[in-house]
């Protein structure tokens, strides 16, 4: 029995969501796991890590298809048509065109539906149209939050009976507070000096629509203007085409010293700036999961999100629950939290509570323990 992999963005260099999603599945395939197949095979367009490779079980292998473009719909269909596993796992991705007929696919959420401006057309398009077809064809569909089954459900008409739950995990190993002075300071001189002269506010994540940048700088413009405190916003994402918008709305706002961009910041670094901010601002309009809550959390540090979509569900009771697109109540929360000690520590420890039921390890335990399942049915 073989178990083909997509592993193509784990040969990424700027991890994000779904890169980390594919990075913590493949790096805990353990023997125990492994060796419920004939042999695992991770397809990549290059040569994946040699740190996560020579950890893997030996029945895990490396199939590189050197293709420089349409990795999904030329290189990984070319050898499904030659060479197809008995399962294909697509973990962050679409599905092939051609591929077996026991085929798996983690969709995270389907949010473009909600929010097409999010994407170019030739992207919306793509997604509209993959999506649709990975539900109907896929043997096995995993979601990382019950808001996601659902959604799904409700809209393409699915059958729930193959649509699995499987929350997505924090790797407490680099999400943690215990990090030395040297280090916070070292990391901090990397990024604008306001960063570490001004006590900051944090939102992490793509500059698009769907994570309510608009209303967030709005909200802390008016926290500002309100309270006079010297706290400084740090939007920290990819760029997007929207993100003119965003400075637009800044200048007129006239705040540009108070807020800061840094475009993406690599994991080695997200625990200080974690640590060492007084607030993440989460109040995202869309999240089929919401990693950053789950990180935040784990640095201890306090959670301001959405009470829709994937959200409350992730948080726990471990965040201030706010609606997204109410502006006074985002800020009115911002000053709840820096003006009540008692009330950020009960945050802080609620959230070191609810990092527990989150485990990248339980994460691949509960994926293979699916595969095999569908294995047994060939």
């Amino acid at each position: 029995m073989i178990l083909g992999i997509d592993a193509h963005k784990l040969a990424f260099k700027e991890k994000t969501g779904t890169e980390n999603v594919s990075y913590y599945f493949i790096k805990n395939i353990t023997p125990k796991l492994a060796h419920q197949f004939d042999k695992i095979i991770l397809y990549s367009h290059q040569k994946l890590p040699k740190e996560i490779m020579t950890k893997l079980p030996d029945n895990v292998t490396n199939k590189i298809i050197k293709f420089p473009f349409l990795w999904n719909t030329v290189a990984l269909s070319w050898e499904m048509y030659w060479h197809q596993p008995d399962i294909l796992f697509v973990p962050s991705h679409s599905l092939p065109p051609i591929k077996p007929k026991k085929s798996v696919i983690m969709i995270h959420d389907i949010g473009f539906l909600d929010y097409p401006n999010n994407y170019l057309k030739q992207q919306f398009l793509h997604l509209e149209k993959t999506t649709a077809s990975d539900i109907k064809s896929a043997s096995l569909i995993f979601t990382p939050s019950d808001y996601s089954k659902k959604t799904i459900i409700k809209h393409y008409f699915a059958d729930p009976n193959k649509i699995v739950c499987t929350n997505l995990g924090v790797d407490t190993t680099i999400f943690h507070p215990n990090i030395s002075q040297s280090r916070i300071n070292k990391t901090l001189k990397k990024y604008d000096s306001r960063i570490s002269k001004k006590p900051y506010l944090l939102f992490l994540g793509r500059l698009e629509l769907r994570k309510n940048i608009s209303n967030l700088i709005k909200s802390f413009a008016f926290f500002k203007k309100k309270t006079g405190y010297p706290h400084i916003l740090v939007l920290s994402g990819s760029k997007t085409h929207h993100q003119p918008l965003f400075i637009e709305i800044i200048k007129s706002l006239k705040i540009e010293q108070d807020v800061v961009f840094t475009e993406h910041i690599p994991q080695k670094d997200l625990p200080v700036i974690f640590s060492e901010a007084e607030i993440l601002l989460f109040p995202s309009l869309y999240e089929g999961f919401g990693l950053p809550i789950l990180e935040a959390q784990a640095c201890r540090t306090p959670v301001i999100t959405s009470n829709i979509t994937a959200m409350p569900e992730i948080a726990g009771n471990g965040a201030l629950l706010v609606n997204p697109n109410e502006i006074e109540e985002i800020a009115q929360a911002i000053k709840k939290i820096l003006d009540n000690p008692a009330l950020r520590q009960n945050l802080i420890e609620k959230g070191t509570t609810n990092i527990k039921k989150y485990s990248w390890i339980e994460f691949t335990n509960s994926i293979f323990f699916e595969l095999v399942k569908l294995s047994k049915k060939i």
